[in-house]
């Protein structure tokens, strides 16, 4: 039904150039069998605090840091990170998105969102490439719930191994005769992260 969507509205534009968009359509179902892996993660602050003075031997401990306090008093609780996300089409068809608005999911809360301005092409069998994020953000919506402050700190504590599913929310845009068209409604990445996995980053 969404790839109808598109076709009509498209056809309606008067722009309708059906091999590039069937393509692109053709590219980004691949992309939904693609394998997506966290490579690296460095530079990660979170109230202007290096992710690193926050661990003790258990694992994540906020109250390290006296500027996280006055972060959450003041209602605001930045994040910034680099992360490279490794991607791999284990398909036989090309894979590729072009510029996309995404949101990130955790324990059904958003957790962020923004744009990722640059084209993501991932060739068929087998084929491999890094994605470089920038993530700069206000996570204190989501960590002024104490159930969530439970969920996330369960998810970094040292001493259990834990898993936690992020969904990645991806409105990509179609482009046809150079003009970018977006795409109506969301693809729903789903990937499930265990904190064995991403603690050896934060250290």
């Amino acid at each position: 039904m969404k790839y109808i969507k598109i076709i009509i509205t498209l056809f309606f534009m008067g722009t309708l150039a059906s091999c590039g968009v069937k393509t692109q359509v053709s590219q980004l179902e691949a992309l939904k069998s693609c394998v997506f892996k966290v490579k690296t993660v460095d530079s990660i602050y979170l109230a202007n605090t290096p992710i690193e003075k926050l661990y003790n031997k258990n694992g994540l401990d906020l109250s390290r840091a006296p500027s996280l306090a006055f972060s959450m008093l003041q209602q605001k609780l930045p994040l910034k990170a680099r992360i490279n996300l490794g991607i791999t089409n284990p398909g036989s068809e090309d894979a590729g998105i072009n510029a996309f608005e995404y949101i990130v999911m955790i324990a059904d809360q958003e957790l962020m969102k923004g744009l990722y301005n640059q084209a993501i092409k991932v060739p068929g069998n087998g084929g491999d490439v890094i994605v470089p994020f920038k993530i700069d953000t206000d996570i204190y919506p989501v960590m002024s719930k104490p159930e969530n402050q439970k969920i996330i700190s369960s998810f970094f504590s040292s001493s259990k191994d834990t898993t936690v599913t992020i969904i990645v929310k991806i409105k990509p845009n179609i482009i046809v005769a150079d003009k970018k068209v977006e795409y109506p409604g969301y693809i729903d990445i789903k990937k499930v992260l265990s904190n064995k996995e991403l603690l050896p980053y934060l250290k």
